[in-house]
């Protein structure tokens, strides 16, 4: 009964933030998983920045926010486009890359299936 608890909590934690992400982008083309993986993206982002973490493990929402959280999210945004790109490009342009980085995609999706953080999809007499 704990565990569920935790995981109902968990689950209305990420409806909100779903619905959060929803007011603030035009979500046309986007679905909650994009909106949730660009904010989870972003957040480990401004995690990396050790001056704005002690900030907002030192101070209040309030004052942490009045620090340097505005700008790291900014050079976050930015950064993460930049390595996207960089990724990207890799990918699209050697096939090797291409090739190994779909087994890691693919090596991820297995994993999250086996524990239950995926859907496992239609049934297999659905499946072709």
């Amino acid at each position: 009964m704990g565990t569920r608890k935790a995981r109902d909590k968990k689950e209305e934690f990420l409806s909100q933030i779903i619905a959060r992400l929803n007011d603030v982008f035009v979500s046309d083309g986007l679905t909650e998983n994009d909106l949730l993986d660009y904010a989870r993206t972003i957040t480990n982002k401004v995690s990396e920045n050790e001056a704005v973490m002690h900030q907002i493990r030192n101070n209040s929402a309030e004052q942490a926010l009045l620090g340097d959280f505005a700008s790291a999210v900014d050079n976050a945004v930015m950064e993460s486009a930049d390595a996207h790109q960089n990724q990207m490009n890799q990918v699209l342009s050697n096939t090797n890359v291409a090739a190994d980085f779909g087994r890691i995609v693919f090596d991820l999706l297995v994993a999250q299936m086996k524990t239950g953080q995926l859907d496992k999809g239609p049934p297999s007499s659905q499946r072709r």
